[in-house]
């Protein structure tokens, strides 16, 4: 991949005007604090202005439809050979024929109405043409401005403050949750969580992704007491039995007179979940009645039966599955792959050759990662079509470069 960081240039307007509109995904950026969902929409102007042999100019102008933005980036596949050789009032990064360009450092924030331009040289051997397609923060074009989805069981809207707090009763566990259960409107699902390495006891490498699952209405049950301390569990190997665990404890909590969570559970809504090591736990443990849904970051069970689970283990899922690999290098890529291939239920393969094996946990995609995972939830634990479209549709996260997305039996 090449990347072009450039300084400020403006360059005047020029002819050959593509008028594109498009949406945009407007990402909540923290999860301790309650946001409102924003409207998103924008149009982009597209001109090639002059061309030459072997070469041409070309000006982008994108202006915000919906709620103010903060950050933007545009992206578009040529259609033939051209090659972007320097750019202005942005920063590039070309791969093959597609190509996302990321606002600079002082031009990020779009207000309602305004706009933001950059434009770029190009060597072509032959006379370029206007792409025909472009997303904005990678959402496909749709011509007007999109609303924000409802809150309640669509969980892909809400932005929850969280409370992270140890577990009444049980040291083993560490649960993330909305501050204020009343406030969600609705029972929420449980999601239970095993860390990578199998970590029993110290949670923090995945507090950010998981404060993060938790703001949007899910109850998260992970392995590991909330300050670090001993809880008496070793640490190191999966231990599928903990998940299990975390179900029954969400199920006391359900029905313990006083409990912050009283009542305010859906147990009818359960998905098992974890990462690298944790993610073995979660595959073994969504083999339970009450898991109705699976999702494996940077995981897998391995051939020769690493960790004492071999792969036939996968034959015993009975639910929705998704697995996401963070690219060749991450440790996990093959395994993730050879264990979405093996199973039969509804299953979606994810990649971000970006992400390595911790970047959905901890690293730059974190925000990108965890919301494919809230959208997967949405779609099977509450039939939300909106999630459906973003996780099944080719205009979904298929879309979103560098993303790639497979899926089958659905």
């Amino acid at each position: 991949m090449t990347v072009f960081t450039t300084v400020p240039r403006v360059r005047p307007k020029v002819a050959l005007v593509a008028a594109v509109a498009m949406t945009t995904a407007l990402t909540a950026a923290g999860a301790t604090a309650a946001a409102a969902p924003s409207a998103a929409g924008c149009r982009v102007d597209y001109s090639i202005g002059s061309q030459w042999q072997g070469g041409f100019g070309a000006a982008v102008t994108v202006t915000n439809l919906g709620s103010a933005v903060t950050g933007w980036q545009v992206a578009w596949t040529f259609a033939g050979d051209e090659r972007i050789t320097q750019l202005w009032n942005g920063s590039a990064a070309q791969s093959g024929a597609q190509v996302s360009v990321t606002n600079a450092s002082w031009n990020g924030a779009i207000a309602t109405g305004g706009t933001a331009s950059f434009g770029f040289n190009a060597t072509s051997g032959a006379a370029s043409a206007v792409p025909s397609a472009f997303t904005l923060n990678g959402v496909a074009c749709t011509g007007s401005v999109t609303e924000p989805p409802p809150t309640g069981d669509s969980l892909v809207g809400n932005n929850f403050p969280v409370t992270r707090e140890a577990a009444y009763g049980d040291n083993r566990y560490t649960v993330f949750r909305p501050a204020n259960p009343q406030a969600v409107g609705v029972r929420m699902p449980v999601l239970v969580f095993g860390n990578g390495a199998c970590a029993h006891t110290n949670n923090s490498e995945v507090t950010r992704a998981l404060t993060f699952i938790a703001s949007k209405g899910v109850v998260v049950v992970d392995t590991g007491s909330a300050d670090g301390s001993p809880n008496g569990v070793p640490s190191g190997s999966p231990i599928p039995s903990l998940l299990t665990g975390a179900i029954t404890w969400a199920e006391r909590e359900q029905n313990r007179s006083g409990a912050p969570l009283s009542q305010r559970l859906d147990l009818t809504k359960v998905a098992a979940a974890g990462h690298s090591c944790g993610g073995i736990e979660g595959l073994i443990a969504a083999q339970d009645s009450r898991v109705d849904a699976v999702v494996s970051l940077d995981s897998g069970l391995f051939a020769d039966g690493s960790f004492g689970y071999s792969r036939a283990e996968l034959a015993k899922l009975h639910t929705p599955a998704l697995f996401m690999a963070g690219g060749p290098s991450d440790i996990a890529y093959d395994n993730t792959r050879a264990n979405y291939d093996l199973v039969t239920v509804p299953a979606v393969l994810a990649m971000h050759p970006q992400a390595g094996h911790v970047g959905f946990i901890t690293g730059n995609q974190m925000t990108d990662g965890m919301t494919a995972v809230v959208q997967f939830l949405d779609m099977v634990l509450n039939g939300n079509q909106a999630a459906r479209s973003y996780v099944l549709d080719p205009s979904g996260l298929a879309s979103k470069y560098p993303w790639t997305v497979s899926k089958k039996n659905f």
